[in-house]
């Protein structure tokens, strides 16, 4: 009992630590907002997570907006100044022709083609658009899933890196000359520790595994994409001075999740397993989706990282998200807010 209690308390220390490394403000004062009316998310919108909290509605929440709806489910004009979500499943950066000339079967719902014309005919403003944050979620993660998992090898896929970035750079481009002004950016996570990989991709040869059963090939393609990624970001910010540009090391995020798992209750076990989903050891069956009727579904998912293949959980997803807003290590750079506020999660 004193353990389980000891544990809980270091978990609401740990907690309380990340959130306020970051406040330009004593503790003890009151939260007053932040200077965003809404916020806007793009990227992969995945229908299989837990309860359908997302990382966007993580971050939402942090800065006291209400959850971005879906633009799929028909949002009017008026709603528009309180937030959208143009996330949908299988999202991809590159287009039909990409992906045919490298012999790589085409996803159905392709987002980044659309996304400059859905939000030009989505904001009523122009002003609207400059208070809001938009937030850009592991964009190219599903282009690299693609070919992945259609049997093409690392050193292939890293040469697509440099196009895929300039597809992001591009689709960013769009958004600020339609007058965006701040937007959050993520790196793709470790995908050598996602179960869907390691399902897929497993390795007879344990050195390829690291001290945290993740696979060094891929985490290392992780890291060469997200380099690729700063640098389109900061050769952005010269191009556009005036917006602010801000980088969430996804991938650092997670790997600080993994370090201080037993504090945040995330069970040794369950590191590499998915919740949703069967098969040995990952818990991960390609055919076998958590939409599916019959696939089981963990008990416990606040005690896993991830939900299925590719996502993680609810629980996981907020610990990531409080790790941006404490800042420090893990957003380049800090969120710039005036003084006399300062965002924290609920």
């Amino acid at each position: 009992m004193a353990s389980t209690t000891t544990t809980t308390l270091l978990r609401c220390l740990l907690v309380v630590t990340l959130l306020l490394s970051s406040l330009p403000v004593p503790s003890t004062a009151q939260v007053k907002g932040c200077p965003f009316t809404s916020i806007y998310t793009f990227g992969d919108g995945d229908s299989s997570t837990s309860d359908s909290s997302t990382m966007s509605d993580h971050l939402a929440a942090a800065f006291h907006l209400p959850s971005p709806k879906s633009y799929a489910s028909g949002s009017s004009g008026t709603e528009s100044t309180q937030g959208a979500s143009f996330a949908t499943a299988g999202a991809t950066v590159m287009s039909t022709y990409f992906f045919v000339e490298r012999d790589i079967q085409f996803p159905r719902h392709p987002l980044m083609q659309s996304l400059h014309t859905q939000i030009k005919n989505f904001f009523a403003t122009k002003e609207d658009l400059q208070r809001a944050i938009l937030f850009l979620e592991q964009l190219g993660a599903n282009d690299y899933k693609l070919a992945f998992l259609q049997g093409k090898s690392i050193d292939e896929v890293s040469r697509y890196v440099p196009k895929v970035v300039e597809g992001i750079k591009n689709t960013m481009r769009k958004l600020m000359n339609a007058g965006a002004t701040h937007l959050f950016v993520t790196g793709v996570s470790p995908m050598g520790c996602l179960p869907g990989y390691l399902t897929l991709l497993r390795n007879k040869d344990r050195m390829q595994y690291d001290s945290n059963n993740c696979l060094r090939g891929l985490d290392a393609f992780s890291r060469l994409h997200n380099d690729h990624l700063r640098q389109a970001l900061m050769e952005l910010r010269l191009e556009f001075p005036q917006v602010q540009i801000v980088y969430g090391d996804y991938y650092k995020a997670f790997m600080a999740l993994l370090r201080n798992r037993v504090l945040l209750g995330f069970r040794k076990e369950t590191l590499t397993k998915a919740c949703c989903g069967f098969g040995d050891p990952y818990n991960f069956h390609p055919k076998e989706t958590c939409t599916n009727q019959g696939v089981n579904v963990c008990s416990n998912p606040a005690e896993y990282v991830h939900w299925d293949g590719f996502h993680l959980t609810q629980e996981a997803s907020k610990h990531v998200v409080e790790a941006f807003v404490a800042g420090r290590g893990f957003v380049y750079p800090e969120f710039k807010f005036p003084e006399v506020m300062h965002c924290t999660m609920k």
